[in-house]
């Protein structure tokens, strides 16, 4: 069997190309000990001293450090860009009439406008990128954790016909807003979710549904503060798309009867903005399939409602689909179906039994006032 060599999602066919990646890895790090990248113009002197040859990569890790570099720096010159922009107009406005003045100003709105699109569009663009790295991390994380339990078994039957080299990666910790972490005595954590619950251990799971562009971890609400990932991301810094996060009330070591996701429901399609596809029936039809993996257990669904309602008053009588965490009794589980065959907007019989195991995804609808889009999706069976 060849050799492999790899880094992260890196591979390399030789190694001679695996030295001298890292080789490379030990510069970024000099590097990163050197000069502090954040403070303005130092990312724009790296980039240029890499472009001109005085700093040397040889390997793919070194140009993904090259184009993280460039990201640096294009943001450093939008912000630059700004603050240039806006004293170029003070000083204009000020030999100007005041008809003038209003023209002025009119341009001066809609570049800013434009300009906040531009913004906007760069951080969903960043979210992306840092959605589609803690992916990567968690493919790579069951990689090589499939890997080191191939090489030992091979190790143990002493029929080794080749060696297996992964490099291990370092892991920054970061201090979030985190719930007390799971104790060791219970079901354990998959593989592939172990780099990540490090990171957050109010990490939840994954979620996955095709054709949506859902594709985000799933945080665990704690009671203390359980809005907190409506305008936080992943390492707990404030984010305007939030995360995607579990009801506090629901048990992941020993699941409800309805498991609740929250996501707010963005105009760019990030979070649970793709939900609202489902309000066409033949979208729906082709589209049913949920995969929502725990960090103990993966799971499918299937969506069999997709309803429209709203936040309800308080009172009795009032039914609130995001109270429904365990159903109790066949009667009150009956009383749930019946109401949510009402809100229902799909023509297709409703077939939901007393102890199927249910996932509620919640975002908001501006359909009504205070309105809610949530679809029910049924477990599929093992």
């Amino acid at each position: 069997m060849d050799k492999i060599y790899c880094i992260g999602k890196f591979q390399f066919e030789s190694k001679e190309k695996y030295q001298e990646a890292l080789d490379d890895i030990e510069k970024i790090k000099y590097i990163s000990k050197k000069m502090d990248i954040n403070e303005p113009g130092v990312a724009q002197r790296l980039y240029t001293l890499v472009r001109e040859g005085k700093i040397v990569f040889h390997s793919v890790i070194g140009e993904d450090y090259l184009l993280y570099l460039s990201d640096m720096v294009v943001e450093d010159y939008r912000a630059l860009s700004r603050d240039s922009f806006a004293s170029r107009i003070v000083k204009r406005l000020k030999q100007v009439s005041p008809r003038q003045v209003v023209g002025v100003i009119c341009m001066a709105g809609a570049v800013i406008c434009f300009l906040v699109f531009l913004g906007s569009e760069y951080r969903d663009q960043k979210k992306t990128r840092e959605l589609e790295k803690m992916k990567n991390e968690q493919e790579i994380s069951a990689a090589s954790d499939w890997l080191s339990t191939k090489f030992i078994d091979t190790l143990q039957t002493d029929e080794t016909d080749g060696e297996i080299v992964v490099a291990q990666t370092e892991t920054v910790d970061n201090e979030v807003y985190a719930a007390e972490p799971i104790q060791e005595i219970g079901p354990q954590i998959l593989p592939e979710y172990q780099a990540l619950y490090e990171k957050n251990s109010d990490l939840a799971g994954w979620l996955t549904i095709e054709g949506t562009g859902i594709d985000y971890p799933v945080l665990q609400a704690v009671a203390q503060s359980s809005d907190f990932y409506l305008n936080h991301d992943f390492n707990g810094k404030e984010d305007i798309n939030g995360s995607l996060f579990l009801d506090f009330r629901n048990n992941l070591q020993e699941p409800n009867d309805n498991m609740i996701i929250y996501g707010h429901n963005m105009k760019s399609g990030m979070m649970f903005g793709g939900l609202k596809q489902y309000l066409e029936p033949s979208f729906w039809r082709e589209h049913k399939k949920v995969t929502f993996n725990t960090i103990y257990e993966k799971s499918e669904y299937e969506i069999v409602a997709v309803c429209l309602s709203k936040v309800a008053e308080d009172g009795a009588g009032k039914f609130k689909y995001y109270d429904f965490i365990e159903a109790g009794s066949k009667k009150a589980f009956r009383q749930f179906v019946k109401n949510i065959k009402e809100l229902n907007i799909m023509d297709e019989k409703l077939e939901l039994s007393y102890g199927d195991k249910l996932l509620t995804l919640s975002t908001c609808n501006s359909y009504t006032e205070d309105g809610r889009l949530f679809l029910v999706a049924k477990k599929c069976e093992k």
